[in-house]
């Protein structure tokens, strides 16, 4: 749509054609109003600023709702102000009252791509064609563009840990914050940066394994060959190691065997068949 086009009103008749299929090439914030409403007063300039600093991305289509009560019955409008978001001819989000912007940007920046997403996709289908400095760039960029952005931070984490560059993956990953969606892969990045550690320190693999056969009832040694296993990927093992530890002490240094089952779930996935297997096997062992 055209700049001029970014806010405009709907006349009665013409929400199917300025909102439905119209939202079939932008995001369409459809604000439903009345000019006797203190509230709407209150959110419309900020669904304003929000829309217009979307650069295009989005709309704002104004609904008077005493003038096109047949269209706020059929969307179920019950309370003004009101906010539906149509893309692709259906509402993708919605909520009702005068929000705080922020929350406002929130709500939106969860349908309408920002530069960081944006920026983030490009890198990925660079990356699948085997684009890696490329990748790398745009991901970077992104967290230029969006302080922190989760999806780009965990990107660059991703290759920071497959160069072997334990300090900037660390850096990187603890960028994530926990209410993000990428946050339990990050914690996966951290455990198995803090089991490589564990490991190089009690000696190596086989080093590990030798201590745990000439002193089976050595714990530490038997911890320090669990990290080593999931070091290398060999999870079971690994978490029958640490089960073996929880059976002889429950308490053996502060629950490290069971806090470090925890740490792999997050590297396995923590509702995965294996995850799910071994904790009623820790469970079983604690209660």
């Amino acid at each position: 749509m055209a700049a001029r086009d970014t806010i405009f009103d709907v006349q009665p008749g013409e929400f199917d054609q300025k909102v439905v299929a119209a939202s079939s090439e932008a995001v369409i914030v459809v604000d439903f109003w009345a000019p006797w409403c203190g509230p709407c007063r209150i959110l419309g300039p900020v669904l304003e600023r929000v829309v217009e600093s979307l650069a295009g991305k989005a709309c704002l289509a104004k609904v008077n709702v005493d003038e096109n009560p047949e269209v706020a019955s059929r969307l179920n409008v019950r309370a003004i102000p009101a906010v539906k978001v149509f893309r692709d001819g259906q509402v993708v989000a919605e909520f009702v009252g005068a929000l705080p912007e922020a929350d406002v940007r929130r709500i939106l920046g969860q349908v309408v791509p920002s530069a960081a997403d944006e920026l983030v996709e490009t890198g990925d289908a660079l990356l699948e064609s085997g684009n890696r400095d490329g990748a790398r760039q745009r991901w970077q960029k992104a967290l230029g563009e969006q302080l922190r952005d989760p999806a780009a931070a965990l990107r660059l984490a991703r290759l920071a840990f497959e160069d072997g560059n334990a300090e900037e993956t660390r850096r990187l990953a603890l960028l994530i914050e926990e209410d993000a969606g990428e946050h339990e892969e990050a914690e996966g990045l951290l455990a198995r940066l803090d089991f490589a550690e564990r490991c190089r320190a009690g000696g190596g693999l086989e080093a590990c394994r030798k201590r745990v056969e000439e002193t089976p009832d050595d714990l530490a040694a038997r911890y320090d060959l669990a990290c080593c296993l999931a070091s290398a990927g060999d999870y079971r093992e690994a978490m029958d190691e640490l089960l073996r530890i929880v059976a002889a002490d429950k308490h053996f240094q502060d629950e490290l065997a069971r806090k470090a089952m925890l740490r792999i779930f997050s590297i396995i996935g923590r509702r995965s068949p294996l995850a799910d297997e071994y904790r009623d096997r820790l469970a079983r062992l604690l209660y």
